[in-house]
């Protein structure tokens, strides 16, 4: 399936658009949506940074037992495979 995919500005109601020859004869699906204005979209942030995505499912009585967490998984592992 081939698609085509432009972004107009509608004048009077209507657009034009130029199909390639691939399409001519063949029946076509048209889909419109509106790309909506500057206010939504959200603003777009100077870093890429999850940091703090996650902070509402926080629970912060399991943070003092993540500092040590992994290394004791690891420790655990490895205790179990040497037996």
């Amino acid at each position: 399936m081939e698609a085509i995919r432009t972004i107009q500005q509608a004048i009077d109601g209507e657009i034009h658009l130029q199909l390639p020859r691939a399409f001519w004869g063949q029946q076509v699906e048209v889909i419109v949506l509106t790309t909506g204005t500057p206010e939504d979209q959200p603003a777009k942030r100077a870093k890429n940074s999850l940091r703090g995505a996650l902070k509402k499912y926080a629970n912060p009585s399991l943070i003092p037992l993540e500092e040590g967490a992994w290394l004791a998984d690891v420790s655990d592992s490895l205790q179990g495979s040497s037996s």
